[in-house]
């Protein structure tokens, strides 16, 4: 993410502003006021952290892959087909003509058969007697026979075509081998699979000969182009940087936080260790009558992907849990395990998670049990495994990666664990890296049109449905201005029974949640309309589940169409965006940027790498993390912040962007992160009915802000916490202003094609052609892969589709750690990506979406040119907010 010069001369604390459009002296103003509405449209923008994201690879590594020679071959195959079609109508004219004054029988027959052949739009090979006979036959009626000469030239170039492509198909199967093999083996790809995939990159290493099958012929060729073309979040595959900061080449290296919770949980029930550790006992049970809820944590891995959502149960008649977990370091050990398993237990962090192993060696080396003992060995020896790693090759981090392994297995053997879950299920090790390559500055033509957008992004943000909901159901329980001194009772009430308003409960139906639904207009002068629009529930929404229990709370009443529009009070966020973006080399007419996406502004896309700047210490680099602070401050000018990211004890993006803010929200269901914070149980939930507003206070009135800063989107987080989310960022932005996929955009859904839309000069949307699977050629049995590359070329020209794509899978509704919905560059010359693209389509509920490079692929730009995508936030800052405190 380029800036402009002075910004780069900016403080870090002080996230550049936009001047001011006119010269005339500004008056002073009074503080913001608790839901002041959106800055007018001649508010300063505020420009918060950026950060880019350079390929790890030279997009020249993968030219072999678009397989420039066929491609050449395939051209000129088109032009004669294109040529022959165009001769058809003469030439089918002149042999109807020829047919009944051919003297033989067997040459009437050949000539039909070669006017059927033109007419069907066949290149028909023509003798050159044959030719003869034909013109012989035309020329005593003095008929033109030119056509039928280029015709026959025509179709014998073709033939002659076709045996070239042959070989050259040929040819570029095997050329492709082999840089999927060199690639594969270059560092910054290497170094990368030797911890995500530690198999695969032990075979592709294996210098046997063996041609790669189909499956791991697939899969170097996705890790190749994501390497070079795509700006990926994964490992050394993709360096980041921060504008004008010589930070310098560093790497970061961490255990899945996942990991580390099992040791520590493993640990903690150990007699030496469980007086060293803070117990939290689980602090959702809420009973109301004879009914009783309790809200118990669900850790899963799928595919790789670790989560904790949190489950609500019917806890009536059970004894009373608080009583019976007062003092858990007098339970035995095996009632502690199953407590801990259950989520009736947790055990809060004892130091910051880098330090996790060293600070469990310590304590189990302590301990007099010999166990504990030969546990803090196998600790100490995974900790050196882990620092190893960091700077290893791929063969030693490969190796690393499995002594690692066998260390935490033997401890939590040691420790008396059941088994080794999960360090089999997830990726024990992760990486991020910051490079010496330096990302473009952006020009002042570039900057002035990403600003224009920003600002157009932040004027369309509208009031969420999910937050309109929120607010209407808050009311109905507890009236204007109600307080509610148990927040999270209501927010798991809701999880358990959903939104009165939406699809489960009474009232209207409110839209989608996250993006994607209809909201409320908040423009310079308030509230656009008088409610909210009335849409469908989608996937994420905050209603009820089905056949949800009774007992819900009341909330609008049936009928009523329109409920008043809520505001964001001093909880929620203003209105901000992320923008993400590449730059553009088109012709003098076409865009100059493509908008990627344009996200939540509070952070969270670039939050995780504060570790990987400030942990390393020093003057370079540093200050990632106080940058990303000053714009928390910025963007809740009038609360206290305090840093709430769900599921970080079990997901790395999670947990790395944990520790930004000094203080964190304390969640009942999750163990506490080391360092000062608040208990959600401190905290009340207000309602201001002056401007119909959320705020969440503590008791002395302070408002608080729960800033997130996780990776993850807010859509994809479930359970009651998801509705803090919506106090967090109350804002929903329509479609049309990204390219990125959304699920409530109306093109997104069944086949079609959309043409590229650009607005002022900011490309918004590519060119894109989704189809049914059935649509998309297959390869037949047999058939050859010449055959196959010019049928499939063929049907992309008659589809309008350029020589390289980016394509992508789609089945159902997205989810967490989606994998098959990456976009991977696709070259219709280049066999490999046929096969890609043949694979896609083996199942036939998938619908194929095919999407123009944009920007193309650097070709002429130089060997080192790469791929870079640029983040930078954006805000529209209070009426009256001080310049030098944004």
């Amino acid at each position: 993410m380029t800036t402009s010069t002075e910004r780069q001369s900016a403080t870090a604390a002080q996230p550049a502003m936009e001047p001011q459009s006119t010269t005339a002296a500004q008056p002073a103003m009074a503080p913001q006021s608790a839901t002041a509405p959106p800055p007018a449209a001649g508010h300063p923008l505020a420009e918060g952290p950026a950060l880019s994201r350079v390929a790890g690879l030279p997009a020249a590594a993968v030219a072999p892959l678009a397989a420039e020679e066929v491609a050449e071959v395939l051209d000129r195959i088109a032009a004669a087909r294109r040529e022959l079609a165009a001769l058809a109508p003469a030439v089918t004219g002149l042999l109807y003509d020829a047919v009944p004054l051919m003297a033989a029988t067997g040459a009437r027959r050949s000539v039909l058969r070669w006017r059927r052949a033109a007419h069907a739009g066949r290149p028909h090979p023509v003798t050159p007697e044959l030719l003869a006979q034909v013109r012989e036959a035309l020329a005593p009626k003095g008929r033109e026979t030119a056509a039928l000469d280029r015709w026959a030239e025509r179709a014998g170039d073709l033939a002659g075509l076709r045996q070239s492509l042959r070989l050259r198909a040929g040819a570029a199967e095997a050329a492709e081998e082999r840089t999927l093999r060199h690639l594969m083996g270059l560092p910054a790809v290497s170094g990368a699979l030797a911890l995500v995939s530690p198999v695969f990159s032990r075979r592709v290493r294996q210098p046997d000969g063996r041609p790669l099958d189909r499956g791991e012929r697939l899969t170097a060729y996705g890790y190749a182009v994501r390497s070079a073309l795509k700006a990926s979040p994964l490992s050394s595959l993709t360096h980041v940087a921060v504008p004008g900061a010589d930070h310098g080449a560093r790497v970061r290296v961490g255990l899945h936080p996942l990991a580390g919770r099992v040791l520590l949980r493993a640990a903690a029930v150990r007699d030496g260790v469980r007086g060293l550790v803070r117990w939290r006992v689980n602090g959702s049970l809420r009973t109301a009558g004879p009914t009783a809820r309790l809200s118990e944590p669900r850790q899963s891995v799928t595919d790789g992907w670790a989560w904790s959502d949190d489950e609500v149960l019917d806890a009536s008649g059970r004894e009373d849990l608080s009583a019976a977990l007062r003092d858990p370091r007098g339970l035995p050990a095996v009632r502690l395990a199953r407590y801990l398993e259950a989520g009736l237990l947790d055990v809060d962090d004892p130091c910051p998670q880098d330090r996790l192993l060293d600070w469990l060696a310590a304590a189990l080396a302590a301990s007099r049990d010999p166990s504990d003992h030969r546990a803090a060995g196998r600790l100490l020896t995974a900790a050196r495994e882990l620092s190893a790693i960091a700077g290893g090759c791929p063969a030693a981090r490969a190796a690393g990666l499995v002594r690692l392994r066998e260390a935490l297995e033997e401890a939590l053997d040691a420790l008396g664990a059941a088994d080794d879950w999960p360090l089999r299920e997830v990726t024990l090790v992760y990486e991020d890296r910051a490079g010496t390559l330096p990302a473009r500055p952006r020009d002042d033509e570039r900057a002035t049109v990403l600003r224009r957008h920003a600002r157009a992004a932040c004027d369309s943000l509208r009031v969420s449905p999910e937050y309109q909901a929120l607010t209407d159901a808050f009311v109905a329980r507890f009236g204007e201005d109600g307080v509610c001194d148990d927040v999270f009772g209501f927010l798991q009430e809701l999880a358990a029974f959903g939104v009165p308003g939406v699809p489960g409960g009474p009232g209207v139906s409110v839209g989608p949640s996250g993006p994607g639904g209809p909201g409320v207009s908040v423009g310079p002068s308030g509230p656009g309309g008088p409610g909210v629009s009335v849409g469908p529930s989608g996937p994420g929404a905050l209603g009820a589940p089905s056949g949800a229990p009774s007992g819900a709370p009341s909330g609008v009443a049936p009928g009523t169409a329109r409920p008043r529009p809520a505001r964001p009070g001093r909880s929620s966020c203003l209105p901000s965006v992320a923008v993400v973006f590449q730059d553009c080399e088109e012709p003098a007419d076409g865009p100059l940027l493509v908008v990627n996406q344009v996200s939540s502004g509070m952070g969270g896309l670039i939050a995780r790498f504060h570790r990987l700047y400030d942990s390393a210490g020093g003057p370079r680099g540093a200050g990632f993390a106080e940058r990303l602070r000053a714009w928390a401050r910025t963007l809740h000018p009038d609360a206290e912040c305090l840093e709430f990211v769900p599921a970080r004890e079990v997901n790395p993006l999670q947990g790395d962007s944990c520790g930004v803010l000094p203080a964190s929200l304390h969640w009942p269901t999750a163990p506490r992160r080391s360092g000062p914070g608040v208990p959600l149980e401190a905290l009340d939930l207000v309602h201001d009915s002056r401007e119909n507003a959320l705020e969440l206070r503590r008791r002395s009135g302070t408002p608080v802000a729960p800033v997130y800063l996780g990776t993850v989107p807010c859509h994809l987080v479930g359970g009651a916490a998801r509705f803090l989310l919506v106090l967090a960022d109350p804002w929903w932005l329509p479609p049309g202003l990204a390219d990125g996929t959304r699920p409530d955009d109306p093109s997104e859904t069944g086949p079609g094609v959309s043409a590229r839309h650009v607005v002022a000069g900011a490309a918004v949307r590519r060119a894109r052609w989704r189809m049914e699977a059935s649509q998309v050629p297959r390869r037949e049995p047999g058939e050859e892969t010449a055959d196959f590359l010019e049928r499939v070329d063929a049907w992309r020209r008659e589809h309008g589709m350029p020589a390289e794509v980016y394509v992508r899978g789609e089945n159902g509704a997205p989810r967490r750690g989606d994998r098959a919905r990456k976009p991977l560059w696709l070259a219709f010359a280049s066999p490999t990506g046929l096969d890609l693209l043949d694979r896609l389509t083996e199942r036939p509920d998938t619908v194929v979406v095919f999407t123009e490079c944009l920007p193309r692929r650097p070709a002429g730009e130089g060997p080192g040119a790469r791929a870079v995508e640029h983040c930078v936030h954006f805000a529209r800052p209070a009426p009256g907010t001080d310049r030098g405190r944004c």
